[in-house]
């Protein structure tokens, strides 16, 4: 049987209770074309140890694992990268909020270990340092120690993330939960734009206005104008400072 809570201290202090596996497919059957699709996102507010989010992945990296099989017979030799591409689109695609600083420790290895798993299944001697490095970053960065809630991150940041807001206005940025978007721009290439977890919510935002005034939201925390673009097996590298620091701060 599964077990379904940590202890009853934990229930009472924080509501925690975990999902079964069977009522989690349950669920995702619902909306069954979307856990296929590799570019759809999803987000858990209360992702706990990430059993909605592992269910997910599966199912998506089920279908990068046909692409890359179908591929393989049409065109030879077999692409690699294009499996990879799949892999880092479909981790990129899941995002989470957890309270609890060791759930979401776990939350981030559960899905890291099966990404991994599943990428050696097919690659068994050619995996990529590089690639491993992008999917630690990624799930790093997208599942958030925080209250979805509160929409604050647990741990203040020491500055702003949000450029040119005025100086009254930065106390809140320091602890506003923040999301990236994930987007190929072509074969290689990723284009990453961040966006205030409150803004979503609120469906008040546009992604159109790189670092400019944007006029329609007057609320200058609704929207994140900062985007840079690396290729996809180097976004652990390139982030690597800053998902390092998160991982640092999980931990003290």
């Amino acid at each position: 049987m599964e077990k379904q809570i940590v202890s009853k201290q934990r229930v009472t202090d924080y509501g925690e209770v975990y999902t079964r596996e069977r009522e989690v497919n349950a669920m995702l059957d619902l909306v069954k074309l979307q856990t296929q699709s590799l570019e759809a996102t999803f987000l858990e507010p209360a992702c706990g140890t990430g059993n909605f989010l592992i269910e997910i992945l599966r199912r998506k990296l089920a279908i990068a694992a046909q692409n890359y099989q179908r591929k393989g017979r049409r065109i030879a030799p077999r692409s690699q990268v294009s499996y990879e591409r799949d892999l880092v689109l479909s981790v990129s695609s899941l995002y989470g909020i957890e309270l609890l600083p060791s759930n979401v420790q776990h939350c981030r290895q559960r899905l890291l270990d099966y990404a991994i798993q599943e990428y050696t299944k097919l690659f068994p001697t050619t995996i990529k340092a590089e690639c491993l490095a992008t999917l630690e970053c990624l799930l790093t960065l997208n599942i958030v120690h925080g209250n979805a809630l509160t929409m604050e991150v647990e741990k203040t940041r020491e500055v702003s993330p949000i450029e040119y807001l005025p100086v009254t206005q930065q106390e809140y940025a320091k602890k506003a939960i923040i999301f990236s978007q994930w987007s190929f721009i072509n074969a290689r290439k990723v284009k990453r734009v961040q966006f205030l977890y409150w803004g979503l919510v609120e469906k008040q935002y546009r992604t159109d206005g790189d670092n400019q005034t944007n006029a329609a939201l007057p609320h200058p925390y609704r929207s994140v104008y900062q985007s840079s673009v690396c290729d996809f097996l180097e976004i652990g590298e390139t982030y690597k400072e800053e998902y390092r620091n998160e991982q640092a701060k999980l931990q003290s």
